[in-house]
């Protein structure tokens, strides 16, 4: 039977308020007596706390409460790793670090009454590069580190290690000495921002019951009770978070520890307290992207093949781990220290390192556009030393069915060998690869490879049939701009037989929802919609029951197609649709969904990008002039929803690739504004080809795979081996900006 909805491009549920003005934030819930709240930020990266002197900032006209360490818990909370205290106790670790806050009538008296906090502080020895922190004569960050909740250690004789992880299979000595030629190269990476320009913002009130009232931008409500509970030592029951838009996050908004400060100064203040941060403070203290640095080394065969592979990354963590939502307090970027490809040999390592910056966590597709820079890159370098073409090396080393990824783990339906030939098509490799050109515009093209695996996590959902054939889908996820909305309403449309304008869709906060673990890591059609999928069938089941009642026969004899119920042998010619059935009903009919989705070996999104660039060889600027894109997929949602996730993550990419950067000097963030902090814009995006390749299993509703972190990744690499190309300029170190290329061709002309 023909998809009814599946397929289509129905419309966003939360277009008609995002697009009107009607949606409401956090920063827009109204609240009578509503006080302002700002925090006193470290200006230094690393120091002892001698003395915090409120005094002047208490006798500020307007200001309700001013807090400090000494005011709320000393227990150190955090993500995974419980290693933050809520406002910095004995010692500051980075250049704005909250140490005190204040509630207030307005933000210019709390703005005020911050400018009149005075700290004194005792200087300490800094550290702000990962390398460099774990070396012996390095200050010690956290000397209580084994005291800390969380995973155990991976490396207690390693100096300011937050966590490490590591992956192998064979034997790399032996890899190694059986191969050919060996190739080592080191490669950086920046530290960038999610560029949500929805601001980050939590409003706390207590009630008249002791019931705290939670009103916060964040990806999980249930997670934000359960920590809160488990902090203050209260039952869950105790904290209501409301659901409110969360705009943009990829991944910027899943610390909880603004909604912990908001508390404390609504309790103090003893009026419910409104934080919405400025971008400056976001950029300040928000939880961007690591900086990296990577070495990779290789052996291979004389004939092309990958023999032995070796990769170490260390992530700039910063000074705590407490934002990072990882089981192991790490990148996951890790396990992609050896790219997609089949290798015997294999040794992978991934550091999360101390330093004195600002604590990092996750960002779309968490440590690979780091990992995989460095792999496409290597794997061009390789490629042009055995004088193999870049795209036929790719092809002969790609995972195919029956391989094993570098991690030992087995693959379902890999389909890197397919995206990779599709490219070729599309972009017509063969006939136009480049040869370093001459003249002042030089034109180069570079490709990449990667793969993306599956998101793992708990959701529920719930469907409902009123008495008026009216068809309800209440959820709990909190839509990061993924369209999770859209899918799940069309999901619940398809399985019931109905047109997905039928199903109205309702959001539901922790008081009177079912539970959603939160959308992140691609789950919002996988995880969250399996349980939409599962509800639906559920209420399915129900209208089966409600339908033999009438017919007066076993439930098993009735079926359930294309919105109606009928019997299997036929009998009855008159079917009953939802419209009947609501009619017969006296309250409303509940299917309850719920999933759970454990990690299986197996299925990945494989994916391939190549890039055209030209570079201006009198000023080193490069501009992207077109990108081809090939993704395996099987069915597609909403082609809209999907396709715009492609375009979305790669012009994450670009701006990755070009020109992204927090500008940080001796700790200290120097982009404080999205103006100095330089982001892609419409006229910055190149013409886009995307290819779709059809693969065969997928792990969500109807064998769907997941799209949204495909693409930011891997056009990094494919930009830096584009400008190779054209320039012979090779750059190891992102972004890829005007003045290093320049460096290059000036060194290249000596």
């Amino acid at each position: 039977m023909d998809s009814l909805t599946i397929g289509r491009s129905v419309p966003r549920v939360d277009g008609p308020a995002k697009v009107s003005g009607a949606c409401v934030y956090t920063a827009d819930v109204p609240g009578a007596g509503t006080l302002w709240g700002k925090f006193y930020r470290s200006p230094l990266p690393h120091a002892r706390i001698l003395n915090v002197d409120t005094a002047k900032a208490k006798k500020v006209s307007g200001v309700k409460a001013v807090i400090s360490a000494g005011d709320v818990s000393p227990r150190r909370e955090g993500y995974t790793l419980q290693d933050k205290p809520i406002f910095a106790r004995e010692k500051v670790l980075y250049c704005g670090e909250k140490v005190a806050g204040v509630a207030a009538v307005d933000k210019d008296a709390a703005e005020e009454a911050v400018a009149l906090i005075e700290v004194e502080y005792e200087e300490l020895p800094a550290v702000f590069d990962p390398l460099e922190a774990m070396k012996p004569e390095a200050p010690l960050l956290h000397p209580d580190y084994a005291s800390y909740l969380g995973p155990p250690s991976m490396a207690p004789d390693l100096k300011n290690v937050q966590s490490v992880m590591r992956a192998a299979k064979g034997d790399t000595a032996r890899g190694f000495a059986e191969s050919d030629e060996i190739f080592e190269n080191s490669f950086r990476t920046q530290m960038v921002h999610q560029g949500f320009i929805e601001p980050r913002a939590c409003r706390v009130e207590i009630d008249r019951d002791g019931r705290i009232q939670v009103w916060f931008c964040h990806q999980s409500s249930f997670k934000v009770r359960r920590w809160m509970a488990t902090h203050l030592g209260i039952a869950e029951e105790k904290i209501v978070v409301h659901p409110v838009a969360l705009g943009g996050s990829f991944g910027g908004k899943e610390g909880y520890e603004e909604a912990l400060c908001t508390y404390y100064l609504a309790a103090a203040a003893g009026k419910p307290v409104k934080v919405v941060d400025s971008y400056a403070e976001e950029l300040l203290d928000g939880e961007p992207r690591h900086a990296a640095v990577i070495r990779l080394r290789t052996g291979v065969k004389r004939d092309g093949r990958l023999w032995a592979w070796e990769g170490k990354i260390f992530y700039n963590g910063g000074a705590y781990a407490a934002r990072k939502p990882s089981p192991k307090a790490n990148m996951s970027g890790t396990f992609m220290l050896a790219g997609s490809y089949n290798i015997l040999h294999t040794l992978m390592e991934g550091y999360a390192v101390y330093t004195n910056q600002i604590p990092c966590g996750y960002f779309r597709a968490p440590g690979e556009p780091q990992t995989l820079f460095a792999v496409e890159s290597h794997v061009d370098m390789i490629a042009e030393t055995l004088g193999i073409d870049p795209l036929d090396f790719r092809l002969k080393n790609v995972l195919r069915a029956g391989d094993t990824r570098a991690t030992g783990e087995p693959l379902a339906d890999p389909r890197g060998a397919e995206a990779l030939s599709e490219l070729g098509k599309i972009s017509a490799w063969k006939k136009t690869f480049l040869k370093p050109t001459r003249g002042r515009k030089l034109r180069g093209r570079g490709l990449a490879l990667g793969d993306r695996h599956v998101g793992h996590g708990e959701s529920s959902a719930e469907i409902y049939l009123e008495r008026d054939g009216a068809v309800r889908l209440v959820t709990s996820v909190r839509d990061q701009g993924v369209g999770a909305y859209t899918m799940h309403r069309q999901v619940a449309a398809e399985t019931l037989g109905i047109e997905p304008e039928r199903v109205r869709v309702e959001i539901k906060g922790t008081a009177d929802g079912p539970y959603d673990e939160g959308v992140r890591g691609a789950r919002g059609a996988h995880v969250e919609g399996r349980a939409v999928l599962r509800a639906a069938e559920n209420l399915i089941a129900c209208l089966r029951k409600q339908a033999a009642a009438y017919w007066r026969v076993d439930a098993g004899k009735v079926e359930w197609q294309a919105g109606k119920a009928w019997l299997a042998n036929g009998r009855k010619s008159k079917n009953l649709g939802l419209n009947d059935l609501a009619r017969m009903i006296e309250a409303p009919l509940k299917g309850y969904g719920h999933y759970k989705a454990e990690k299986k070996p197996s299925v990945y999104s494989f994916q391939a990008i190549a890039a055209d660039v030209e570079v201006d060889a009198e000023t080193g600027a490069a501009r992207v002039a077109k990108l081809y894109f090939t993704y395996d997929v099987t069915k597609v949602i909403n082609p809209v929803i999907h396709q715009g996730q492609i375009d979305g993550a790669i012009v994450q990419g670009l701006g990755y690739s070009l020109m992204e950067e927090m500008a940080v000097d001796e700790g200290r963030v120097l982009t404080l504004s999205l103006g100095d902090y330089k982001m892609p814009n419409i006229k910055d995006v190149p013409p886009l080809v995307t290819s779709l390749v059809q693969a065969k299993e997928g792990p969500g509703p109807f064998g769907v795979k997941a799209v949204a972190e495909a693409g930011i990744s891997i056009v990094a690499p494919a930009i830096a081996n584009a400008v190779y190309n054209a320039t012979g300029v090779r750059i190891t170190e992102l972004p890829v900006t005007a003045e290093k290329i320049l460096a290059g061709l000036a060194r290249l002309s000596k």
